[in-house]
């Protein structure tokens, strides 16, 4: 009984050593992430809201951006479209090119965008025409002045 117990303690062992990985953890590196990027003309770029683009067939929300909706209201005016005529002026005339990254919970991409060499996010907060996201502490500082600056929604709305 005793030699049975042993050979199938030392049949377990060696099972168990038959799953380790052989040698040394390999030094290579993993591949890196994938960057895509997304290039649109200025006519083939639609603005949805201060915080969406449509740049040909695709729709891309800004990373850390939160636009006003359409119900906040700035001194009898809608501050959304307010936002979103904002934004429009910001990519008018220039090529958009946007670094996607992760998606929201529609499956839309996350993106950080330029045009005419502004960062669009960066941009659109620091106007007042969006908020920064909890999750965008770079962008909060932007936030934070047009506030102080009453800037965009801040100027008609301070309680947005």
């Amino acid at each position: 009984m005793a030699a049975v117990l042993g050979i199938g303690l030392m049949a377990a062992a060696g099972v168990s050593l038959a799953v380790l990985p052989r040698g040394a953890p390999s030094s290579a590196p993993e591949p890196a992430a994938r960057i895509e990027l997304l290039t649109a003309r200025s006519e083939q770029v639609a603005v949805i809201d201060s915080g969406t683009l449509r740049l040909g067939d695709r729709i891309v929300r800004l990373r850390g951006v939160e636009p006003p909706s359409h119900t906040t209201a700035c001194a009898g005016q809608d501050c959304g479209a307010a936002a979103a005529n904002a934004l429009a002026a910001m990519v008018r005339d220039a090529p958009v090119v946007c670094q996607l990254g992760g998606a929201d919970g529609l499956g839309r991409p996350y993106a950080v965008c330029h045009a005419g060499g502004t960062e669009l996010n960066r941009a659109v907060v620091a106007a007042g025409w969006a908020r920064a996201s909890a999750d965008a502490p770079d962008l909060a500082r932007a936030e934070y002045t047009a506030r102080a600056d009453n800037r965009g929604v801040w100027a008609q709305n301070p309680d947005w």
